[in-house]
């Protein structure tokens, strides 16, 4: 009867041995997303993403801006377009001020994005509230976790901060990553520091961002890097035949939803002046509604000066964008710091103007300007000339 019992008893448990997921028994990833500049709506909708939630739990951490109002603002801003539902953890509260501890707050989270602003300030007061370790937990969880400047700085053992008066220096971070890290690379200062410290071995090799570039770990590794724009980028530092070697890393472009697909549009180089196109009598031509509207609105504006007037018939065009036979955009360097993007909607066979704005500092930069904005700017155009229709009427 015994020896009856105990066989029934060991099917038993083979029987929900084997039975039982083998996802169900898996530890969840362990993600970190780091960006090495401040918080913006593109890399707040790839953490969202990364949840994989329609309406993600997230929560911001602004320690190290000291709970910042407008920061805190800023993210309320972003969440509201991206569908998440908000939290912010605070810790220059009082305990009547608070109805969860911080362990309750942050266990609860599809993922926790950490602000940018003093890091060793921040991570002296989460090592004082035990933030540390509930961080440490949420990772184990499979709670993402991310953030810019400060907010990357911290997942890493070590990295160049300007958290102490008069100089970059070292700072240690809580090393869920085991490697260092220089946000803000592009500034030759924490760049050449960065380096030094791993030529010096006070450091360990990591990477390096440039403000609109990222980086995905999944379990410690490097999985996905992530760019707004070919002017910020991803690098791997380390020593390499006794020099100091950073290689940029090919990255994924990050564009909003909506964005034009790249069969969608067509781009044309133009590279030419406007004074060699004034003479222009296609209107077919695209590029004539263009020139039509510099004569307008530049050329033959009242009280233009002679340098104003030369600068306007040497600024060049660049480029065109067409999505269709719907809109127009036209690349110039009129301004000093970027180049404009003035669009065009075609309107009962005419292209009309409908604005100017910003392109970027790149062609590729320009492009994904056009390619994001595109959708918005016909519905602009038809709103503008219903609207006119149904004035004149």
């Amino acid at each position: 009867m015994k020896k009856f019992l105990l066989f029934i008893l060991l099917a038993c448990i083979c029987q929900i041995t084997f039975s039982q997921n083998p996802k169900d028994t898996e530890a969840p990833d362990q993600a970190i997303f780091v960006y090495g500049g401040n918080m913006n709506l593109k890399f707040t909708r790839y953490v969202a993403e990364l949840t994989q939630k329609e309406d993600p739990k997230i929560c911001f951490v602004p320690t190290a801006s000291a709970d910042n109002e407008s920061n805190i603002k800023l993210w309320q801003s972003y969440c509201e377009k991206l569908n998440i539902e908000p939290h912010v953890l605070k810790v220059w509260v009082a305990s009547d001020e608070a109805n969860l501890s911080f362990e309750e707050q942050l266990l609860a989270m599809d993922a926790i994005v950490v602000g940018g602003g003093n890091t060793l300030n921040m991570l002296a007061i989460w090592k004082a509230q035990g933030i540390d370790r509930i961080m440490k937990q949420a990772l184990k969880k499979g709670i993402i976790l991310a953030g810019g400047s400060a907010g990357s700085i911290c997942w890493f053992q070590s990295g160049i901060s300007d958290s102490r008066p008069v100089n970059l220096s070292v700072v240690e971070g809580l090393a869920f990553l085991p490697y260092s890290h220089c946000p803000h690379y592009a500034k030759e200062e924490k760049k050449t520091l960065y380096h030094q410290m791993i030529k010096d071995k006070k450091m360990a090799c990591g990477y390096a961002c440039d403000d609109r570039a990222g980086i995905l770990f999944k379990n410690g590794k490097a999985v996905e890097f992530i760019s707004q724009s070919d002017l910020h980028n991803s690098y791997m530092v380390k020593m390499e035949n006794d020099r100091v070697q950073a290689r940029k890393i090919e990255s994924k472009y990050l564009l909003k939803p909506n964005a034009l697909a790249k069969n969608e549009f067509t781009s044309v180089s133009v590279n030419k002046k406007l004074k060699d196109l004034l003479d222009m009598t296609d209107k077919a031509d695209p590029l004539y509604a263009f020139v039509s509207e510099m004569k307008k609105v530049r050329l033959n504006k009242e009280g233009i000066s002679e340098a104003e007037r030369n600068k306007v018939l040497n600024l060049k065009v660049k480029n065109t964008f067409l999505y269709g036979d719907k809109l127009l955009g036209v690349l110039n360097d009129f301004y000093d710091d970027f180049d404009g993007m003035w669009y065009f909607y075609k309107h009962n066979g005419r292209w009309k103007s409908i604005g100017e704005d910003i392109g970027g500092n790149t062609l590729f930069e320009s492009e994904i300007t056009f390619r994001e904005r595109a959708k918005m700017c016909i519905e602009s155009g038809v709103k503008k000339f219903n609207q006119t229709l149904t004035t004149k009427n």
